[in-house]
């Protein structure tokens, strides 16, 4: 994922463990790399924060 985006591990762990958030902009670029439309990467997010 890291070198996805061009950022270094450590950027990533730190989203991952919940230490650092992602902006707008940032989770658009980690849709892309997982090849996720954002809005079903947010979907999916919504979905799962209503159960």
């Amino acid at each position: 994922m890291a070198r996805d985006l061009g950022v270094p591990q450590s950027f990533v762990s730190k989203y991952e463990s919940g230490e650092r958030r992602l902006d707008l902009i940032e989770l658009k670029e980690v849709a892309g790399a997982l090849s996720v439309p954002l809005v079903e990467l947010v979907s999916a997010f919504v979905a799962d924060s209503n159960r």
